[in-house]
């Protein structure tokens, strides 16, 4: 669970990346905020469960440096640019 956590984040902030370009914020509603979410939950299902490693951790915090990321992003451009 807590790979797949991680692997939800770094596609997040693959899309991400992308909705930085101008008029593409709109991706940040799609992509990036669902995927940030997804990955908050695997990670803390994971971390709850006692699994070891770096993966539970790692797809926590960036879920949630994401979810904060897109969340500001989408305030800047007013939610669609």
């Amino acid at each position: 669970m807590g790979g797949l956590g991680c692997g939800f984040s770094v596609v997040a902030s693959f899309f991400a990346l992308i909705g930085l370009i101008p008029f593409l914020g709109w991706l940040n509603w799609i992509t990036t905020l669902p995927l940030a979410i997804l990955a908050i939950i695997f990670s803390g299902v994971a971390l709850t469960q006692g699994e070891r490693g770096p993966g539970p951790s790692l797809g926590l915090i960036g879920g949630v440096i994401l979810l904060f990321w897109a969340a500001f992003r989408l305030t800047l451009g007013a939610g669609i640019i």
